[in-house]
């Protein structure tokens, strides 16, 4: 009866931990996709956008949010998330309502500095509750859920873009998360005083403690990982719209439209790359193997085939394959830190690689869009990304994932 007990107990505590997280977690990236979807609106506008000046933008926010990730990643190690997450949330939404109105280019690009960096403040002290106070099976399971919100996330704001104009779509995105930031510190509060929730800080500090973590099993395998997956979905997902608009010659409603449906079917991607885990016998390197090859081997066919809804299947099969990748990382080994004490940190570096590389391919794809009439280069960057990752995982020794807390 007492082990019943305990089990329905560990049930109960991970479920109230996975809905306030999985729900702020969305908002973050219903947040972050809000610039890509509204980027063929704002081309079409008077404003006097470019292509250019958008992709910067992002460039900026990919820039600041990866530094965000670094300092604030530790930060989540020392401080109560119901502090950090809110004003993450707080920041970021401020930042989303000022855009539309701010005056000068200076000044937009501060919106979206300010943006990266607050928005950084939510993954680490969130995947730290998740990681220490539930069981391994269950901070699993809510992690594929916490990535299937991601990309839930810009299903929601393309679906909104299509029916507003691109300056509500920014306050809107604004407002909501506003609103979910005051609920989110009243329910952490109060997990907190129950005790459903207790805050680990770390006893790793100083220079330490961060170069401690890459004495952590698989720790810099995973750094080049998570640049590949974020340069994959990050800088590949801003540019599809404009991708399915200036060389596919679908309309901007149209474009946007399949947008939201291959993020919506990206939703059952971590679910898919769990299963994939289990199938193989819990070792993530054969599962990223296959995946990456995969991913490459779609992307290359999309340099010869130029059928639009072969192109727009052959990046849906690209992008999910890379969704079954990502899985590894965020839902396999992250959570497998918990013991280390320093999970918050370890996201945080290696969320902040991953939107480096991230934000200088976004960066390097704008400058080629710009510059070229054909997309024929950027689609040979995107496979190449993929190969980087199925190379990197034959070279990198191949063993069962169990905690990798140890070195």
């Amino acid at each position: 009866m007492s082990v019943i007990s305990e089990t329905k107990k560990e049930y109960s505590k991970a479920l109230s931990i996975g809905i306030i997280s999985i729900m702020s977690y969305l908002t973050s990236y219903y947040m972050r996709n809000i610039l890509s979807v509204t980027t063929p609106k704002m081309l079409e506008s008077n404003v006097g956008f470019t292509e250019e000046t958008l992709g910067l933008f992002a460039s900026v926010y990919m820039l600041f949010y990866a530094a965000g990730q670094l300092i604030n990643g530790f930060v989540g190690d020392y401080v109560r998330p119901r502090y950090t997450v809110t004003l993450g949330m707080t920041v970021s939404s401020l930042s989303l309502i000022a855009f539309p109105f701010a005056p000068i280019f200076i000044l937009q690009m501060l919106c979206f500095a300010l943006f990266g960096f607050s928005i950084s403040m939510l993954r680490g002290p969130l995947m730290k509750i998740i990681s220490e106070n539930t069981i391994p099976a269950h901070a699993r399971n809510i992690c594929v859920c916490f990535s299937s919100a991601s990309f839930a996330g810009p299903f929601i704001a393309s679906f909104l873009a299509l029916i507003f104009d691109w300056r509500f779509t920014f306050v809107s995105a604004g407002v909501i998360t506003l609103a979910v930031a005051v609920a989110v510190f009243i329910v952490l509060t109060n997990l907190e005083r129950k005790g459903t929730v207790s805050f680990n800080r770390s006893e790793r500090k100083g220079l330490k403690g961060i170069f401690g973590l890459f004495r952590i099993r698989k720790f810099i395998f995973y750094m080049l990982i998570g640049g590949i997956v974020e340069a994959a979905t990050s800088s590949v997902g801003f540019w599809l719209p404009t991708y399915f608009t200036t060389e596919l010659g679908y309309n901007t409603d149209t474009a946007n439209f399949i947008y939201s449906v291959i993020s919506l079917i990206k939703i059952i991607t971590p679910f898919i790359g769990l299963y994939m885990f289990k199938r193989f016998g819990e070792r993530d390197i054969p599962v990223l193997k296959v995946t990456f090859f995969a991913a490459f081997v779609f992307f290359t066919l999309m340099i010869f085939i130029k059928i639009p809804i072969i192109s727009v299947l052959l990046v849906l099969f690209a992008r999910a394959f890379i969704g079954f990748a990502a899985a590894m990382l965020w839902s396999i080994y992250i959570p497998s830190l918990a013991k280390s004490g320093a999970v918050s940190s370890a996201n945080g570096v290696l969320d902040c690689s991953g939107y480096m590389i991230a934000s200088a391919s976004n960066a390097l794809f704008s400058f080629i869009i710009g510059c070229s009439d054909s997309w024929n280069t950027v689609l040979a960057l995107w496979a190449l990304l993929a190969l980087v990752g199925a190379v990197a995982s034959f070279v990198i020794k191949d063993d069962k994932q169990e905690n990798a807390a140890g070195k």
